[in-house]
């Protein structure tokens, strides 16, 4: 009773009771406890150890038995990132927590009406009294006073009256000798916007005691002098980029969470789409458990809606809307939908947006004092923006954000009125030099004519960067008319069509198109029209035409000439003359380089590599697949599309050397990478795999490997000798899996019966004809499939004619005669002579040891290895035997001989180790982003990166370029030395 009656006098009193008061002038309300309360945790939370860590790394102690080293943790980031949650889950967890801490978190969530400065000092005591009983208590009459309360909204500064009242706070707080220290949560910051209570935080933060460290979670940065204690050290950040999930956590989160059933694949998409947002995943998750809850759903129906995914899907919009956008004042929407369709973005950009005169948009006017106080204002305020470089030059809206502006954007202009803002932005871009961007928005304004004019500025430069996929998606957006007005630019997109495998008759009407034009100089088509020949195995009109193009085509033109150079190689080599063949490759090497023509140079490397692998000469081969990938690092170190061909390459020889998994990597590396260039550039790639699979017992995966070969080149006309080689490697899997009837129907239905009974005598003159490599092929898989069905007789008839051919043209040292030999081995031991199978095995052995082969021999099987064995027994290299025997027989080692290791081993990217040292920048490296920074600075790509890591491509370039922008970078070389300087590496 005398508590109740005293209550006016001692309203501090109150707090025991459970009802704590708040002053407002004069007039007294309670105090809701349930904003002192750490907010319940669901159980099934998906845990943030990460996150945890550095949390508790900012509490860390400045020494043994004192305080905190740092004054404030800020965790700032965009709504629905999930700071509330990561914050409640800590302090409800004391088991992970500094024992110290036990008991001692305070927790004060913050809403609109704490703007009250009298309000905010009741509610920041009765906080701190819910860990240290009647801390301030003494206090709390004081606020009662009408003069306190219009002192505290009073202006400019800190008025004394509440100074005084901090500093007796700050003082018995200080006082607390022996107490633990203490830890204030205040949630929801971002609701405070009142200059009077940024003030009362700023005073604490200047004077607050080693014992009671702050945490602030918020959207938007709160105006306290952040960076005078970031100087100091005091200050520990959990930003945006930290807080995203990563794939695992959001495949705990969708999985066991939410109850769906994704794969790998699936949860890495959807974690790509929403770039980790939290409430993007959850509300994505809702839309699928709705999909998943339908009767029978195809399972097409969650890839279908992965894709479909964006700002605009119901949950995200409903939620972007009523908790973002509409709470932003009239001047910023209007900024955010006058930006929004670009894809990245700078102050002066868009400034440029902007004409006084002609606004698709009437809420949209240019900022008073310019676009760079906009963008920092957005960056403070967290609103979905992401800077991409250190200096806050250029910025990007979060992907889903992005998606919600652009949808609203259209809904309020249409398609009209976005022509000027995409004229603009082309005009802008242009201006400085940025092609490509200026080339998307002249093609989204509907300015067909200037976009011709922009691609065609770009376009040998594009090709020569082998990204025949972006000149494809320009100029198929293009007016047919737009086109044929300039017959460099169809030209150019034959050879683009030519490279992505489109039908014969498209790229023959590009050509006719190009050479209607009277100026245009016919002498140009003959390197493409050369191209096409040796593809259909017109060797010698391919050499003829390559020639009239080298021989008229002006010296300057580089790009011409060096396809002219490199169809020329291609020819001489179809042409079996192998000295010619080199010299000529070599130059189309040299000369792309200088022209900086990548593709050219990467396509003779790489063809200059399969020569020497021709030759036995497999380390050698290795070599210069390496060489075509440091050439194909495109600026940044980021690798072309082109370097898949040598991605290819390094798998079939890693394949070759008995390195399946190496292989496998290898090979689907460089299968992802050509996507880019062209379809046709990934066949090589799926042939090799299919043998891959066929090694490792994986039948259904070397089928699927053959299958998806002949989807890429049904459509295309121009590779007769590729069908050939398919057909063959297609038959060699029916034998292996002893599909014998298949593999004899096929080669019946086809013709190739016919070889059993002709004859193979060497070709007259110089060069071989085409006929030449089709008997060949053909006359391989036809004695493998007589050894098979146990007929080794006709088999040997093929055989030895083909290896005399072989030696005759100088071939005893190729691969071919290796191989030749070893099936004569295979013949001749069916015909019960061990004598004679023996020599033809060590003439094949002696070719092969060199080069380290190991399949040649194992993929023939258990007839093979019988013969291996007796020249085990015989003494026969006794070394490189028992090396195949070991592969065979799975004994401990990888089956690489000796002799090709070191080559392999360098050609098999590294694994760094990876620290962590404490970060020196503004924004501290992600531990994720810590672990791309450690391989960039290696030679592996982001592909391999992307492997090594266990995420998408996709990912590791998004790191990549966030890496970049934390480090003020725009290459790669640049951000491994920047990083080296801070500590990083």
């Amino acid at each position: 009773s005398e508590v109740l009656a005293r209550w006016g006098e001692f309203p501090g009193i109150s707090l025991v009771m459970g009802r704590p008061p708040v002053y407002n002038g004069s007039a007294m309300d309670p105090l809701l406890t349930t904003k002192l309360q750490i907010p319940p945790v669901r159980p099934d939370l998906v845990p943030r150890r990460r996150l945890v860590a550095r949390l508790e790394a900012g509490l860390a102690p400045a020494g043994p038995g004192e305080g905190f080293a740092r004054k404030l943790t800020l965790v700032s980031a965009p709504a629905g990132f999930g700071k509330t949650t990561l914050l409640a889950a800590w302090a409800a967890a004391p088991a992970g927590q500094d024992p110290r801490l036990a008991g001692r978190i305070a927790w004060l969530s913050l809403d609109d009406a704490d703007n009250d400065p009298v309000r905010f000092l009741a509610y920041l005591i009765a906080a701190v009294q819910t860990v240290e009983p009647g801390l301030g208590q003494d206090l709390l009459p004081a606020l009662q006073s009408p003069a306190l309360a219009q002192a505290a909204r009073s202006r400019p500064g800190l008025p004394q009256p509440v100074e005084a009242l901090l500093t007796a706070l700050i003082n018995q707080v200080q006082a607390l000798a022996g107490a633990p220290p203490l830890v204030l949560i205040l949630d929801d910051c971002h609701l405070v916007a009142e200059r009077a209570v940024h003030d009362i935080l700023a005073f604490l933060l200047e004077h607050l005691p080693g014992t009671l460290h702050l945490i602030l979670s918020s959207r938007a940065d709160p105006p306290l002098p952040l960076s005078r204690l970031r100087g100091r050290g005091q200050l520990a950040e959990l930003r945006q980029a930290d807080l995203r999930f990563l794939p695992g956590e959001a495949a705990e989160l969708l999985n066991r969470v939410m109850g769906l059933d994704l794969s790998p694949d699936q949860v890495q998409a959807l974690t790509a789409r929403t770039e980790g947002w939290a409430t993007g995943l959850q509300m994505a998750s809702l839309a699928l458990q709705s999909i998943a809850a339908r009767p029978r759903p195809a399972p097409q129906e969650v890839d279908a809606f992965l894709d479909a995914f964006s700002g605009s899907d119901r949950y995200v919009l409903d939620y972007l809307v009523e908790e973002v956008l509409q709470h932003q004042p009239a001047e910023i929407q209007g900024f955010l939908l006058h930006t929004a369709l670009l894809d990245r973005f700078c102050a002066p950009l868009c400034d440029a947006l902007f004409d006084a005169d002609t606004e698709p948009l009437p809420t949209a006017r240019r900022p008073s004092s310019g676009s760079q106080r906009i963008l920092q204002q957005l960056e403070a305020a967290n609103l979905f923006i992401i800077p991409l470089d250190a200096e806050r030059r250029w910025y990007r809206y979060h992907r889903l954000f992005a998606d919600l502006l652009r949808r609203r954007l259209r809904q309020q202009v249409g398609a009209e009125g976005l022509r000027p803002l995409q004229r603009r932005a082309s005009a802008w871009y242009e201006a400085h030099d940025l092609l490509p961007e200026a080339i998307e928005h002249a093609l989204g304004a509907g300015d067909h004519d200037r976009a011709a004019a922009l691609v065609e500025r770009v376009a040998e430069a594009t090709l020569m960067r082998s990204e025949v996929a972006t000149f494809l998606g320009w100029v198929e957006r293009l007016p047919g008319e737009c086109e044929r007005q300039r017959p460099a630019l169809c030209l150019l997109h034959a050879w683009a069509l030519l490279l992505s495998g489109r039908p014969l008759d498209a790229v023959e009407a590009r050509l006719q198109e190009a050479g209607q034009d009277p100026g245009f100089l016919a002498v140009r088509l003959a390197p493409l029209r050369a191209f096409v020949a040796a593809c259909q195995g017109q060797v010698p009109r391919a050499a003829e035409l390559s020639r009239q193009a080298l021989a008229g085509l002006p010296e300057q033109d580089l790009f011409l000439r060096g396809i002219a150079t490199y169809n020329l190689g291609i020819s001489h080599l179809l042409a079996g003359e192998l000295a010619e063949a080199s010299h000529a490759l070599e130059e189309a090497a040299r000369v792309g380089q200088q022209a900086g023509n990548v593709m050219v140079a990467v396509m003779a490397l790489c063809a200059l590599a399969e020569l020497s692998a021709a030759l036995s000469q497999l380390p050698r081969a290795a070599e210069r697949y390496r060489q075509a990938l440091d050439v194909a690092a495109g600026e940044g170190g980021q690798p072309l599309p082109v370097s898949g061909m040598a991605l290819i390459g390094l798998g079939e020889l890693a394949r070759e050397w008995n390195d399946l998994e190496a292989a496998g990597r290898y090979l689907a590396q460089g299968i992802e990478r050509v996507k880019d260039w062209g379809d046709l550039g990934a066949v090589d790639g799926y042939l090799a795999l299919a043998r891959v699979r066929q090694a490792q017992g994986d039948a259904a995966g070397a089928r699927a490997a053959i299958d998806r070969v002949r989807q890429l080149t049904a459509r295309s006309g121009v590779a007769p000798l590729g069908d050939l080689i398919l057909n063959a490697y297609q038959v060699r899997l029916w034998i292996a899996n002893g599909e014998l009837d298949a593999a004899q129907r096929w080669l019946e239905e086809h013709g190739a019966a016919g070889v059993a009974a002709g004859d193979f005598s060497l070709p007259a003159g110089p060069q071989l004809p085409f006929d030449y490599h089709v008997q060949k092929y053909e006359r391989l898989v036809w004695a493998r499939l007589l050894l098979a069905r146990g007929r080794p007789g006709e088999a040997l008839g093929l055989v030895e004619p083909f290896l005399h051919a072989v030696e005759q043209r100088g071939g005893q040292r190729a691969a071919r005669a290796a191989e030749l030999q070893m099936l004569r081995a295979l013949a001749l031991q069916g015909l019960g002579e061990p004598d004679r199978a023996l020599e033809a095995l060590a003439q094949a052995l002696s070719i092969a040891e060199p080069g380290g082969y190991v399949r040649l021999f194992l993929d023939e099987g258990e007839p093979l290895v019988r013969l291996l064995r007796l020249a085990a027994a015989r003494g026969i290299a006794p070394a490189y035997v028992r090396r195949l025997l070991a592969a065979w027989d799975g004994e401990p080692g990888n089956g690489m001989p000796a002799s090709a290791a070191p080559e392999e081993a360098a050609a098999r990217p590294p694994t760094p180790s990876v620290s962590r040292p404490p970060s020196p920048l503004v924004e501290p490296l992600t531990e994720r982003e810590g672990e791309v920074l450690g391989l960039l600075a290696t030679h592996l790509n982001s592909t391999e990166i992307a492997e090594q890591l266990c995420i998408s491509t996709h990912t590791a370039r998004y790191h990549i370029k966030n890496i970049y922008g934390k480090l003020g970078v725009h290459r790669r070389t640049e951000a491994v030395e920047r990083a080296r300087e801070l500590g990083l590496l």
